[in-house]
């Protein structure tokens, strides 16, 4: 727009002039000269139809280019009024001239005049289903009006007069679209001059000439020169609507050509540090995505894959199953928030084999301050980790041995107590074990000890669930999320399953074969007290299983 100068007001006061100011004089003046009437309903209907397909395709155009985003914005509720307003003016140019020629031209005025309003309506994000229902519902209300308008024609209200002038109720319809034009122009007009954009400049343009058209019509009549003219002045409107589209494409080119060139700068750059860290530093880029950009060497190395099958594949390729989801979303949740991740991992190798990795994830932002890919280093600590994994672990059953256990049931009451939420703890013992020891050896009974503790590890696959070899035949559960019902539910499913094995023990009267009692404790956040009174507790209880006869579960 070469008129534009470097003063908002200015830009401001050239766009009402041309918009309002002159399109009044010039209807006065075309009023003054001509008084003849030109009827041609093929061009009234060519105008209008054009209109309301420049706006249908806006519209579309609009929320397709910013689907990804799902936020809705001024210019979101500038198109799904145009949307609306659109598809009444087509229906307007498929009808002859009469009482339902004018009726839905006003009420397009009127609906468009009134959706244009929500401009004032703030920025909000939505969901993806809410961002496509709004341009839907406007869709289905414009043809849905429109057709119902036609079909029920004998209840529309009364709009010409005998003289082919316009009733009141017309000039009412237009004279209030036009005036919520206005109201929405200066919303675009407020924008301009806080923003500096062009585009809403453009918009404020469009609903002023929209505006002027609805006033015009009030003086006017059916195919004299003024009503022809505010006919040219709503297709000047729906133009500049597409010139706007244009120039935010135009916009979106350019800056993806940018980024373009700032990305082929940074790779640049990335590949000299990679020739000097490749060999020696555990390293990775993913995109936002988690899809893997460039990887060193010494990842390779450790990981067991080349460079060829691990770039363009998802991260995750070297994500060990034993690895909690929640931590990796605590990950993703920091780093997309723009902030630094630093935490230990467990990988698996190509192999299968497992190794643990320091890890600090950091992310990189382009020109606009929004993250655009990440990088990760990682320090090799499988040693370290096996050796803390020794000292938790117990050799025999693989589960965690008493000393994590101690460290573990005062972290677990502790964050009950702040969330709110039931602790359970339950100790569970092998019925009669000393005599299987005796009648069957110690190998044996080491044999139903890793039996039990592949059972309890089977069971016990939650990130909140704990299982511990306590010491002899004693095990130990400590599990949240869970009521009484549920909890008892649980544990006697753990004893059923270790019953089910049929594993002989004829000391173990009158069952027979081994079984194993427990004594379950669940408490409510308000009645946990300490480490030591949980376990005395449990231990009542399951002193009260053994006496109760054995092989089940007792609960306080």
């Amino acid at each position: 727009m070469l008129f534009l100068s470097k003063s908002a007001n200015t830009n401001i006061s050239l766009v009402v002039i041309l918009t309002v100011i002159f399109p009044v004089a010039f209807g006065t003046l075309l009023e003054n000269i001509f008084t003849i009437k030109y009827i041609s309903i093929p061009i009234h209907s060519t105008i209008e139809a054009t209109g309301g397909i420049i706006a249908i395709v806006i519209s579309m155009i609009f929320y397709l280019k910013y689907s990804k985003e799902h936020i809705l914005t001024h210019f979101n509720y500038a198109t799904t009024a145009l949307l609306a307003m659109g598809i009444i003016d087509i229906f307007h140019a498929s009808v002859m001239p009469g009482e339902m020629f004018v009726w839905l031209h006003s009420t397009a005025v009127f609906f468009g005049g009134i959706f244009f309003m929500s401009v004032w309506f703030k920025k909000r994000a939505v969901s993806k289903d809410i961002y496509f229902l709004i341009p839907f519902m406007f869709f289905i209300f414009a043809i849905l009006f429109s057709l119902l308008s036609i079909y029920f024609e004998s209840f529309i209200p009364k709009m010409l007069e005998s003289d082919n002038t316009f009733t009141t109720t017309a000039n009412c319809l237009n004279l209030i679209g036009g005036a919520g034009f206005f109201i929405a122009s200066v919303k675009f007009i407020l924008n301009y001059k806080k923003t500096n954009n062009l585009n809403e400049l453009l918009l404020s343009g469009h609903t002023m000439l929209f505006g002027i058209a609805g006033l015009l019509f009030l003086s006017s009549s059916i195919w004299d020169i003024q009503w022809w003219l505010w006919h040219v002045l709503r297709l000047s409107a729906y133009i500049i609507a597409f010139y706007f589209l244009y120039i935010e494409y135009k916009y979106e080119i350019q800056e993806v050509h940018k980024t373009n060139n700032e990305l082929e700068s940074a790779n640049k750059k990335i590949v000299e540090y990679l020739d000097i860290v490749d060999k020696y530093v555990i390293t990775s880029t993913t995109d936002v995505k988690g899809i893997i950009i460039n990887v060193s060497q010494a990842f390779c190395d450790i990981s067991g894959y080349s460079k060829e099958e691990l770039i363009g594949k998802n991260h995750n390729i070297v994500r060990h199953k034993e690895m909690p989801k929640k931590l990796f979303k605590e990950l993703w949740k920091t780093i997309n928030s723009a902030k630094e991740w630093h935490g230990e991992i467990l990988n698996k190798r190509k192999d299968g084999s497992k190794y643990w990795v320091e890890t600090k994830i950091t992310p990189h932002f382009d020109e606009n301050n929004k993250v655009h890919s990440f990088t990760s280093v990682r320090h090799d600590i499988t040693n370290k980790k096996y050796i803390e994994t020794l000292s938790i672990t117990d050799v025999l059953t693989n589960l965690y041995n008493r000393r994590y256990f101690n460290k573990t049931i005062v972290e677990e009451i502790n964050r009950a107590k702040r969330d709110k939420k039931h602790l359970s703890f339950v100790i569970l013992d092998v019925d009669n074990f000393k005599h299987y020891n005796d009648t069957y050896g110690h190998q044996k009974g080491d044999f139903v000890l890793q039996t039990i503790g592949q059972i309890i590890n089977k069971h016990t696959q939650r990130t909140s669930d704990f299982a511990f070899r306590l010491g002899g035949e004693e095990f130990g559960i400590i599990f949240s999320n869970l009521n009484k019902e549920n909890s008892y539910e649980f544990i006697q499913n753990i004893l059923d399953d270790i019953e089910d094995q049929a594993i002989e023990h004829t000391k173990n009267i009158p069952y027979m074969h081994i079984t194993a009692s427990a004594g379950l404790l669940v408490l409510q956040s308000q009645e946990l007290t300490n480490s030591e009174d949980l376990y005395m507790l449990a231990d009542k209880l399951l002193y009260e299983a053994k006496e109760s006869g054995r092989n089940r579960v007792v609960i306080n």
